[in-house]
């Protein structure tokens, strides 16, 4: 069954629409992922920094 232009290019426009929006969730989600990586170093800093220090180490 041989397609004609117009079913050529619907065809092609789909698989544009798929391919698309496939790299768009994956990119998506690698970006949300480091941004959770970024968070936590953030919040490891964080509580790394809690707590009494004593004034010896700061000379200024």
């Amino acid at each position: 069954m041989p397609l004609g232009k117009f079913g050529k290019i619907t065809i092609s426009w789909a698989i544009i629409t798929v391919t698309s929006l496939s790299l768009f969730v994956v990119s998506r989600n690698s970006i949300n992922a480091n941004r959770i990586e970024n968070m936590k170093a953030r919040e490891r800093m964080r509580r790394s920094n809690e707590g009494e220090y004593e004034d010896v180490y700061r000379k200024l």
